[in-house]
């Protein structure tokens, strides 16, 4: 019985760990998006005059907090649910008498970057689930 050995090429080993790799600084940015957000959101509860809408903000904030705990793992649920509460701010953004919040610009860039983590394909290798 003969053996066969593949060989591959450093470019080949790198070519294939390049998009893992990628992917993981991209949950890392997510991660980091979403804490700031959740921070900024928090933040704003000392700067303005208690209002429901302003406690709504800040529980947002924390649901942010939480999701970006999850980006932390390699799961895609805590990619999809980070993408749609950053989705659900579309229509303020989009407002016309809307005012400038970087955390309105903050979770449009963490969608764009979900969507780009949801949209890349992924690898599995043998013997490991699919992630």
């Amino acid at each position: 019985m003969i053996a066969t050995h593949r060989h591959c090429s450093l470019a080949d080993m790198l070519a294939l760990n390049r998009s893992p790799l990628l992917r993981e600084k991209g949950r890392l940015l997510a991660m980091l998006l979403a804490l700031s957000i959740g921070v900024l959101l928090i933040a704003e509860l000392w700067q303005a005059p208690l209002t429901e809408a302003l406690l709504a903000e800040a529980g947002r904030g924390v649901i942010f907090v939480l999701l970006a705990l999850g980006l932390m793992g390699t799961k895609r649920l805590s990619v999809i649910l980070t993408a749609l509460l950053c989705a659900s701010t579309l229509p303020n953004l989009l407002a016309v008498n809307s005012i400038f919040r970087i955390s309105l610009w903050l979770e449009l860039l963490t969608l764009i970057l979900c969507m780009g983590l949801l949209l890349a394909p992924t690898q599995s290798h043998a013997g490991e689930e699919p992630t």
